[in-house]
């Protein structure tokens, strides 16, 4: 075996993490063009001539490789070389050209979620190599400083998989996804951690499965994690975490003073860095806010057109809040607790869980994250429990919506998420975390359950059947101390056709409670809602029955939107029963289309007409909106641009915002509004606007105007 055997454990997920996929589609067209070829061959390394360029390498992988191209890091001409060499027939070097190179450069350009089959390599085992480490060669090549860290964020979750020749190790605390590259060693690891953190997080993780899978590394001196106890005692604040908690709100001063329309890609990294500071310090609550934090950042560097400012304004006042509440003299050591956060779960594994499947919907963050979520009905502790297949990052190109959809199976028996959604299951062993959160995999084993009719008297006890008693959960989820409620079942009794809002390019649902009352439903118009958008309007064009809707409560800065992401409904597919009920998830359902003679689609038009004008209307901005849109107009002004001076118009329209609060006895905000323009800084704006964006979230419910259509 030569030293070119190596570069059989890098499949392209692996080199795709190590650079970018674009890069690596360049590289795998350089190798298909034939312009790349052995300069020098030697029984320990050799140079590679890709392009032009010479490429000095040897059994240390890519990641060690130099190029004598002026492109700094891994160049084209690096990935080039090792996609040409892990490609060599097993005859080693003596062999100039390759069989094959699977990373095509075409299936790279058509999918770039969805790269080439990595290429057959030796039977390698890289979770036998991590199991197999020893310990004390581990910590020396770790450091110490690495090693310190390490104790300081241990105990921590983990899930990994074996993908080809590497092991996947995901940190879902922290937010990222490491590598173990089998033959490469510690000093091989892959990850798209910043470089000065690197070797902690990559300790971290191999300590964490090491640890999950019973053979817990041996600490240097008689050290080892400290288990958190299952009820930890509440403590103040040491001095170290102080000082960590006012370096957090430094960072955001000269965030704002440089304002949001100018971040540096130097931000997200500082970001980062203290996102492991705060998990290390015991602040997961804090970690959680400043890992999304960096990702907005990054967004914003990058122009990402999802991204506004006011979004990132909003996260960073709940996070100046929270700092300012952490280190408050009179914090008590239970609320610290509840300010602190939870560092890991606790799940029970004992109950067999009887589900019924709400339907999943698509997720990504701006941090780079993206998953798929499950809602389930428990039917004996009538709750609303959720589980979820997710990816920290962007290093696992093979995760994709249609992977996670119809390909990955959420628990062994029931199968991938849609043919889980077809029918109720029993869950045998769950681990159910008691936030109501379903592990995945695992001992977990599902069957299938005989499926409901569209009368079975079941279906009146699921979920909330009165619009009013949803006040309770939604503003109990507001503030710092409250665990945020992102899912809610709807039971409606009667339903509308939806409205377009082409001014706020909104599509709005309403749906009757049993009371009477109208709530209004909210989808986003943007790309990727295009399928979702589409679903609900054949859906509800067929008039199917609706038994319940699932919700996702999404949260912005500037208001709170019910969005409605799966139907429960029966006559779903014409392979069931009529009457069976199925879940219809709108962000992969195929409702068929509906094409019509030209008769029946003008008489569509004409009900579609009086459906509009029978539409319960919906109400008008409620008293906070329209107090409070001056002053965040201000206030986003201000984050923006990094300028905290006022000019004549923004004064006035303060002055007259702070008379209107003042009005109505909002004092506390009139206070903050008064301090601002006293002496507008960074010190003054945040306060105000976590204020006024808790007042936003505790205005109420989307309700629409009337009790009932004429």
């Amino acid at each position: 075996m030569t030293w070119t055997h190596a570069y059989r454990a890098y499949d392209d997920d692996t080199l795709a993490t190590l650079a970018n996929a674009g890069l690596l589609r360049r590289a795998a067209k350089d190798v298909e063009a034939g312009k790349v070829q052995w300069q020098r061959q030697g029984d320990t390394d050799g140079v590679v001539q890709a392009d032009g360029q010479q490429v000095q390498l040897d059994a240390r992988g890519p990641q060690k490789a130099q190029c004598d191209c002026p492109a700094p890091g891994l160049c084209k001409h690096i990935l080039a070389a090792a996609l040409w060499l892990r490609a060599l027939p097993e005859g080693g070097p003596e062999a100039a050209v390759p069989e094959a190179v699977p990373a095509n450069a075409a299936a790279l350009e058509a999918n770039a979620d969805a790269p080439a089959p990595p290429p057959p390599a030796a039977q390698a085992d890289p979770l036998a190599e991590v199991l197999a480490l020893d310990s004390a060669a581990l910590f020396k090549a770790a450091g110490v400083a690495a090693q310190r860290r390490a104790l300081q964020a241990l105990p921590c979750g983990v899930e990994w998989r074996v993908q080809g020749s590497a092991l996947v190790m995901d940190l879902p605390a922290l937010g990222v996804s490491c590598r173990w590259v089998a033959g490469a060693g510690f000093d091989g690891m892959v990850s798209e951690v910043p470089a000065r953190e690197r070797r902690a997080v990559h300790l971290i993780a191999l300590a964490a499965v090491r640890s999950a899978a019973g053979q817990p590394l041996v600490w240097p001196d008689g050290q080892a994690p400290q288990a958190a106890p299952a009820t930890e005692a509440p403590r103040p604040l040491g001095t170290s975490e102080r000082a960590f908690v006012q370096q957090v709100q430094t960072l955001l001063g000269e965030l704002l003073r440089c304002g949001l329309a100018h971040v540096s890609r130097l931000s997200s990294a500082q970001l980062l860095a203290l996102n492991m500071s705060a998990r290390g310090e015991g602040l997961p609550r804090l970690a959680a806010l400043l890992r999304n934090l960096a990702g907005m950042v990054d967004a914003l560097e990058r122009r990402d057109h999802r991204t506004l400012e006011a979004d990132a304004l909003a996260l960073m006042a709940r996070t100046h809040a929270l700092c300012v509440a952490l280190c408050a003299p009179e914090a008590t050591p239970d609320t610290l607790a509840l300010l602190r956060g939870r560092v890991r779960r606790d799940f029970d594994e004992t109950a067999t869980l009887a589900l019924l499947p709400l339907g999943a919907y698509w997720w990504q963050t701006l941090g780079g994250a993206r998953g798929l979520t499950l809602g389930l009905w428990d039917m004996d502790g009538q709750r609303l429990l959720q589980a979820t297949l997710a990816r920290p990052d962007g290093s696992d190109p093979g995760f994709s919506r249609h992977a996670a959809w119809v390909t990955l199976a959420v628990w062994p028996g029931a199968g991938a998420a849609h043919q889980l959604c077809q029918a109720p299951l029993q869950l045998e062993q769950p681990r159910l975390a008691d936030d109501g959160r379903l592990a995945v995999g695992g001992a977990s084993r599902a069957s299938v359950a005989p499926a409901w009719r569209a009368d079975d008297p079941r279906l009146a006890t699921l979920g909330c059947g009165r619009w009013a008693d949803l006040r309770g959960p939604l503003q109990a989820a507001t503030g710092l101390g409250g665990e945020p409620v992102d899912m809610l079942l709807l039971r409606p009794s009667r339903t509308h056709a939806p409205v377009l809002d082409e001014t706020r390019q909104q599509l709005h649902w309403a749906l009757q409670d049993e009371a009477g009352q109208w709530l209004r439903l909210t989808v986003p118009v943007s790309d990727e809602t295009a399928l979702r958008l589409d679903n609900l309007d054949r859906l509800t064009a067929r008039q199917a029955p609706v038994h319940a809707v699932l919700v996702r409560v999404e949260r912005t800065g500037a208001e709170t939107l019910l969005v409605p992401v799966a139907v429960l409904s029966s006559g779903v597919s014409a392979g069931s029963s009529g009457d069976a009920v199925q879940a219809v998830s709108l962000d992969f359902a195929t409702e068929p289309a509906r094409p019509t003679p030209l008769a029946q689609r003008i008489l569509r038009l004409m009900q579609w007409r009086k459906e509009q004008q029978a539409a319960p209307a919906l109400a008008q901005p409620t008293l906070a909106p329209r107090l409070l849109q001056p002053v965040m107009t201000v206030l986003e002004t201000q984050a923006a641009t990094g300028r905290m001076a006022l000019t004549d118009a923004q004064r006035d329209a303060l002055v007259q915002a702070r008379a209107a609060l003042a009005s109505v006895g909002l004092r506390t905000l009139d206070a903050a509004l008064h301090t601002h323009l006293l002496a507008p800084s960074s010190h003054s704006l945040l306060p105000l606007a976590c204020l006024a964006q808790w007042t936003l979230e505790l205005d109420g419910l989307p309700l629409c105007a009337e009790s009932d259509t004429p």
